[in-house]
């Protein structure tokens, strides 16, 4: 029996005593009194009250801790939500404050496909793993950064529902996009929550096919896969497939069929290997197929499928029609395809299109800017090394061997000027004479200029003279190479053949930019001694154990091992050309690809010396951002200015665009195109945001972002009118085809015109902040090697210059592509 507490006790207990212990007892007897009963009621009613109130009391003073927790932390989660969700409150008003998060990523932990949304779940939960109070996360700040072009499907944010968050992203590219969430509280006190996710983005089903023929060595030809090809040449015919955005695709998803190439000719007249012309199916978006013309004539080619989804007659003609390329395979040319300068500009002024025509004219001011500059030299300071335009006399500054003669044969030819070519031949078959040359001159300089002229003379022309006398130059320079280390000496004596002892520091860009000029010339004549002295000079480089970006001194020539000297990094002055050799080796002989490997090296590195870094840039800025190249001191400080010199950078890498295999550049691309655009904005920027429209040689930079230009230095306002911009403009444009970098070009020379020329040349300037100009006595043989060429080639049709077949070494002179 029940023992009843309290005033009325004794009743109720008297009540229970009353009943026999095993009695069935009926209802109606069990209450003594009508006392009793009221307060038996009262009791229920109690209880009632009080269970009430829990349930309806607001959850903050239910709480604990009373309201003062805060966010603490952020994972990462993946798969099914159903499967991984905590538990929920049993009880409205149980939940607590949001205190832990769950990024649920609704699949698989980082796979994603361009084109459908990648499904991500923001969970919000309280201390005890349960749902967080919605009302609670509704006052929170998320915020999510995506790199690439990933975004956010719908735009804004939807509403936090039951402690939930939807973050679905979506990605038309295939890319790795790095994915970061913060979330804010409105609590002062609280911490801001930052987790970081990669989402690697792969291609979807394929879509297209596409069919294009790559020259020997693994370089892309602009243009498809179609056009002339030599007999004998070994090509390579790569089949892509992408989807419907234009990312690379496997070819699984055509089904288990196969891929061939097949031809509109028999095995008399192509080779294909494998004989079948089965192309390797793979998922890199990519398949190849090896093939040689063995005869002359026209050959189709193009993709057929046997098996897979491509089975009906239709299906097979819409493939080969979307994958069909002409090629016409000829003799391999031995000659200058053009009997003069003239004919050649003839010829490729007759290939001009609209866009071109509208900027004939500019071209043809940019001639006579530089028959001036010829002119004056031609009448002042003939058979001299420079013309000095304010004195109108000349100077020997390179042992007297007539440099700028030698270095302005291939303007003259690519200008059509047939008088003003024949007679700079003339000068080099009968009055160039190195055993006048008896002074110490640069060997770096004297290679570049007078060796790479008289080579790119040739490569146009043809003439044999100018390989003769290149030939023997050569022969005056090897002396130079021999040191213990094999890279050359600094100076040459080219009429003793001797060169002088060096005790101090080599520079790196005279260290290794000898080595595209030996190495053609041994190409043409035959002569190993060239190709040896210049591969030694540049494997001592590599001695060093060195990558990516170096210090721009080396141990003198005498010393081994060889060894990097504490000093600056740098891609300007004392460095810039001999990061433009490791492609350009390259391209020379593309089977060496050691080249390749070191250059991709250094282009990996570059963004650690430029301002902003590329990798705090935002996907949305890339785009406009002026990117400035830095110098990092031997201690590490950075030296906040940059160099006209450096400004060379974007046509280097606009040509590794262009020329490298596609499966180098895939991952880098965004980068790359980012900082050539951006530098080439920042190198016009020198040129336009002077007063006289001309850049100095080198310019101050903000240390604080967006690190902007503050001024040219006292010591670096001078502009010897050098070509570095031009030739990226030049670069540029033939890369994309935009017009904007034509009127760069064309704002660049009509400052050079209004603020350089003088009536005997075009002369230095002294400082470009001044207006009128105060002129140098000195008129620079590259103003007419480089700065005229690359403007005259910038306004003229691509046919100018063909770059599938001539690359320029750095003083602008062209050389063979697959020479060796």
């Amino acid at each position: 029996c029940i023992q009843w507490r309290g005033s009325k006790a004794a009743c109720w207990n008297d009540a229970c005593e009353s009943i026999p212990r095993n009695a069935e007892v009926d209802d109606g007897k069990k209450m003594p009194c009508r006392s009793q009963e009221h307060s038996f009621s009262l009791l229920i009613q109690c209880c009632m009250a009080s269970l009430l109130c829990f349930l309806f009391l607001p959850s903050e003073l239910i709480d604990v801790k009373g309201g003062t927790e805060l966010p603490q932390k952020i994972s990462e989660v993946a798969g099914d939500y159903l499967q991984l969700r905590g538990p929920s409150p049993a009880l409205r008003g149980c939940c607590g404050e949001p205190t832990e998060f769950q990024w649920l990523f609704l699949g698989s932990s980082d796979q994603a496909i361009a084109g459908e949304p990648f499904r991500t779940v923001l969970v919000a939960r309280d201390s005890r793993g349960r749902q967080a109070r919605p009302a609670a996360c509704g006052a929170l700040r998320v915020d999510v950064d995506l790199t690439g072009k990933a975004h956010l499907s719908g735009g804004p944010f939807r509403p936090w529902r039951l402690a939930q968050l939807e973050l679905d992203i979506e990605n038309e590219l295939a890319e790795v996009v790095q994915a970061e969430v913060r979330i804010e509280s409105p609590d002062p006190e609280a911490d801001i929550l930052l987790h970081r996710s990669r989402i690697r983005f792969t291609s979807g089903p394929t879509h297209t096919f596409s069919l294009r023929v790559d020259p020997p060595g693994g370089g892309s030809r602009r243009g498809g896969g179609g056009g002339a090809w030599q007999l004998q040449e070994e090509l390579t015919v790569v089949l892509s497939s992408k989807d419907q955005f234009g990312n690379p695709a496997g070819f699984n998803v055509s089904g288990q069929g196969r891929l061939y190439l097949r031809s509109s000719v028999g095995q008399q007249h192509v080779k294909m290997m494998p004989a079948t012309g089965l192309f390797s199916s793979n998922a890199t978006g990519q398949a190849q197929v090896r093939l040689i013309g063995l005869r002359p004539g026209v050959v189709d080619i193009w993709v057929e499928q046997a098996g897979g989804e491509y089975q009906s007659k239709q299906q097979q003609s819409l493939l080969r029609a979307a994958t069909t390329q002409s090629l016409t395979f000829s003799q391999a040319q031995t000659g200058p395809s053009h009997s003069s300068p003239s004919a050649y500009l003839a010829a490729f002024r007759a290939r001009a299109g609209p866009d071109d025509a509208k900027w004939q004219r500019k071209a043809d001011e940019v001639r006579e800017a530089f028959q001036h500059a010829w002119q004056s030299y031609a009448k002042y300071a003939w058979g001299q090394d420079e013309l000095q335009p304010l004195s109108a006399a000349g100077r020997n500054s390179f042992g007297g061997t007539g440099l700028t003669i030698l270095d302005s044969l291939s303007t003259l030819w690519l200008m059509g000027l047939d008088e003003e070519f024949q007679k700079g031949v003339k000068f080099v078959s009968e009055d160039l004479d190195f055993d006048r040359a008896d002074s110490d001159v640069s060997v770096f300089e004297l290679t570049i200029r007078a060796l790479g002229g008289l080579l790119g003379a040739h490569t146009l022309s043809g003439k044999e003279i100018l390989l003769e006398r290149a030939k023997e130059l050569g022969d005056r320079l090897l002396p130079a190479f021999k040191t213990n280390s094999r890279i050359p000496l600094p100076t040459v004596n080219l009429a003793r053949g001797t060169s002088k002892a060096s005790t101090q520091p080599i520079i790196l860009s005279e260290a290794g930019s000898v080595q595209v000029e030996f190495r053609s010339l041994a190409a043409r004549t035959g002569d190993a001694r060239f190709k040896g002295a210049a591969d030694q000079a540049f494997q001592a480089i590599q001695s060093t154990g060195m990558h990516g970006i170096l210090p721009v001194f080396l141990s003198p020539p005498s010393m081994m091992p060889v060894q990097a000297v504490a000093s600056k990094f740098a891609f300007g002055a004392l460095a810039d050309s001999y990061y433009e050799y490791l492609l350009k080796q390259w391209l020379q002989s593309p089977s060496e690809m050691r080249f390749k490997e070191i250059f991709l090296e250094v282009m990996d590195a570059l963004p650690s010396i430029v301002r902003p870094l590329p990798a705090s840039v935002k996907s949305a800025e890339a785009g406009t951002t002026r990117f400035k190249l830095i110098e990092i001191a031997a201690d590490g400080n950075v030296v906040w200015k940059m160099d006209h010199l450096s400004c060379f950078a974007p046509a280097l890498i606009a040509l590794g665009l262009m020329e490298l295999p596609a499966q180098d550049v895939a991952s880098r691309n965004a980068t790359w195109w980012h900082l050539a655009e951006g530098l080439t904005a920042s190198c016009v920027e020198l040129w336009t945001s002077s007063p006289s429209g001309l850049a100095p040689e080198f310019s101050k930079v903000s240390a604080k972002p967006p690190h902007d230009f503050i001024e040219a230095a006292s010591d670096g306002r001078h502009s010897f009118l050098r070509p570095e911009t031009a030739e990226s403009l030049f670069y540029l444009y033939r890369l994309t085809g935009d017009e904007k970098y034509r009127r760069w070009g064309e704002k660049i020379f009509n400052a050079i015109l209004d603020n350089a020329k003088v009536p005997n040349g075009f002369a230095s300037v002294r400082d470009v902040k001044a207006i009128s100009t105060s002129k140098m006595d000195e008129m620079q043989t590259f103003v007419m090697s480089e700065t005229f060429k690359y403007l005259f080639l910038l306004f003229s049709p691509a046919a100018a210059f063909d770059m599938d077949k001539y690359f320029f070494n750095t003083e602008g002179h062209p050389l063979k592509r697959h020479e060796l």
